[in-house]
């Protein structure tokens, strides 16, 4: 091509495969290494991620974005929007007028798929979420490390939507399912919507308190310090921050992910 002609104009779905492939999270990380032939487990050994399975769901949430496609099951779903929202609002900046309009189009056309969905279908896919998290809580039991969480009003309306961020808490135990499970048994009274589940890193035999220490040193250093804390004791753990950023944080302090995702556990 002759370096003088001018760039062809890209036509609006290609601005938004370049909002992709400009991503710093999870999302863009998946994208970028399948566009390069790495399969699902080269990727999740690339990120240092226990699980290939997130790969699968990513590319669900790009053909969501890139085509409307649909997706099955509420919490997916719920997932679903909250890539679009984040998409959305980078895509603000740098996204032409028409390319807007058709992420706009196909988050749309996504949730008018949900809204259509067969009733039975519908109910089998949030048994099978539901499944799938007891499975998630019981490969977690005796596992020590950092994890993660919030509540489905924080995630689907960020607190700080300028910046993506929301609430979420980040702690540690010896044994993270048990811990979970102690949230959200305490959580019963006053929550009104299950605990949902984000990110767990594994700390490998390292001192998990050292190792929660400096992710939360991180995370103030950063800014992302809980504005709602209202004491030295209260809302410690809690931070007004993004999963992308969690991640990041891992990587820097050389954890393994064990769970990416958003698993809802109901109080009993």
């Amino acid at each position: 091509m002759d370096p003088l002609e001018p760039e062809a104009e890209l036509v609006p779905r290609q601005e938004i495969e370049q909002l992709l492939e400009s991503d710093e999270g999870r999302i863009g990380d998946v994208y970028r290494l399948t566009k390069d032939g790495l399969s699902p487990q080269e990727i999740a050994d690339r990120l240092n991620v226990a699980s290939y399975a997130f790969v699968y769901n990513n590319r669900r949430h790009i053909d969501a974005v890139l085509d409307g496609r649909g997706v099955v099951g509420p919490v997916f779903r719920r997932q679903t929007m909250g890539v679009f929202s984040s998409l959305i609002l980078r895509g603000r900046a740098v996204l032409s007028g028409e390319a807007m309009k058709l992420l706009l189009a196909n988050r749309a056309a996504v949730e008018a798929a949900g809204a259509d969905e067969d009733p039975v279908t519908e109910a089998t896919a949030a048994s099978e979420e539901e499944r799938e998290a007891a499975s998630t809580l019981t490969s977690l039991d005796g596992v020590s490390g950092i994890y993660a969480f919030s509540y489905g009003w924080y995630l689907e309306s960020p607190v700080d939507p300028s910046r993506g961020n929301t609430l979420i808490k980040v702690g540690q135990s010896v044994n993270v399912a048990q811990r979970i499970r102690e949230h959200t048994s305490k959580a019963r009274a006053h929550m009104p919507e299950p605990l949902t589940l984000i990110r767990v890193y594994s700390t490998d035999g390292r001192d998990v308190g050292k190792l929660e220490h400096g992710f939360h040193e991180l995370l103030r250093t950063a800014g992302h310090n809980n504005p709602r804390r209202t004491g030295r004791e209260v809302g410690v753990e809690w931070f007004l921050t993004n999963e992308d950023f969690l991640d990041a944080i891992a990587s820097t302090l050389g954890l393994r992910t064990l769970y990416t995702g958003r698993s809802e556990f109901a109080a009993d």
